[in-house]
């Protein structure tokens, strides 16, 4: 039997649980027994589940799948959503995201959600229940616009003509965590290649430097939030990967030829 699809999902609830200012982990390492959802709102942790690790901030949602262990690290006090979840239809095969990461392009709609959370977080009736149940069901689609959505089959279709099996693994890793700060020696050495031999190959099969892809899938991210949200340049940075609004700033001027600023004043509607 097929797995079934990430957007054709009911999820159900299982706790949610909302801290405002949460400055410590109570443990660096954990591992549940539900499928768990840290929604961030502020601040920033480091994370490790499974082969993927990262740094998540405002906007991101981490998935951890149940029995895995669930390693963090607080970089700054958090402002967070804690929630545990199932999928119905149980005894069907769990689908199985290609992330554990998720960066939903409407932050309007995502604050929208996160804004309703806490106002229903204490609250214990079956109408508040059935809300909450919604709200979770609505950041699942969003995130699976990120995982499953066009944009992303543009970018892959554009990869398959690769002949080298190796390059397009790499091209899709790099796709999952181009808005996440990493290394490119990581993956180098994950691939078993030197970081010279993974650029000649990558050049080879792609035409473009392992670096020009990330900032090409960098800038595509960082020009439809100057469109899409009301985000400052720093916001917009951290959500893309960049290390803050200048560096961003000067690299989005060499690609559009205009500064972000101008590119949100030209084309927002």
């Amino acid at each position: 039997m097929d797995a079934p699809a990430l957007w054709d999902q009911t999820l159900l609830m299982v706790s949610h649980a909302y801290f405002e200012r949460k400055e410590k982990f109570e443990m660096n390492a954990d591992s549940y027994p539900v499928w768990v959802l840290f929604a961030v709102e502020t601040g920033k942790f480091r994370f490790r589940i499974g082969a993927e690790r990262g740094e998540a901030g405002p906007g991101e949602l981490i998935y951890c799948p149940p029995g895995l262990t669930f390693y963090r690290e607080m970089v700054s006090p958090l402002g967070l959503h804690y929630i545990g979840f199932e999928f119905a239809g149980s005894p069907l095969p769990e689908p199985q995201p290609p992330s554990v990461l998720s960066l939903p392009a409407d932050g309007k709609r995502l604050a929208s959600n996160f804004a309703y959370l806490r106002k229903l977080h204490l609250a214990v009736d079956p109408r508040s229940a059935l809300r909450k149940q919604m709200i979770l069901n609505d950041i699942w689609q969003l995130s699976c616009e990120v995982w499953e959505g066009e944009h992303r089959q543009d970018e892959l279709s554009r990869l398959a003509d690769s002949e080298d099996a190796l390059m397009n693994r790499a091209a899709e890793w790099l796709y999952r965590h181009a808005h996440s700060p990493f290394g490119m020696s990581e993956l180098s050495h994950m691939l078993g290649l030197s970081p010279v031999q993974f650029t000649r190959r990558f050049r080879k099969s792609f035409r473009m430097t392992p670096s020009d892809f990330v900032r090409s899938l960098r800038i595509r991210k960082a020009a439809g939030l100057l469109l899409d949200t009301d985000l400052t340049l720093n916001q917009i940075a951290s959500r893309c990967g960049f290390e803050n609004g200048f560096y961003l700033s000067r690299v989005f001027a060499q690609s559009m030829g205009m500064s972000p600023s101008k590119y949100r004043e030209l084309n927002r509607v």
